[in-house]
């Protein structure tokens, strides 16, 4: 099975970064197409980063408290 990143996706016209707050999945879980897998806040809001494709979680390269550019 290939390995598919997830990518920071672009949270609103003016927003360029955004600050992982919490992993909400576990490496080695099973995740479904559109499943939260963690928490970022930009200044505006928290919003959940989700899976692009069903599939078994790898790894996490962001780490909770940093901050990183979308895209």
């Amino acid at each position: 099975m290939p390995k598919v990143p997830i990518i920071m996706p672009q949270l609103g016209e003016s927003i360029a970064e955004a600050t992982v707050v919490r992993l909400t999945a576990k490496v080695g879980e099973q995740i479904e197409t559109d499943q939260e897998v963690l928490e970022v806040e930009t200044n505006k809001a928290v919003m959940g980063v989700t899976t692009p494709c069903p599939g078994m979680l790898h790894s996490f390269i962001a780490e909770v408290n940093e901050t990183y550019y979308v895209g």
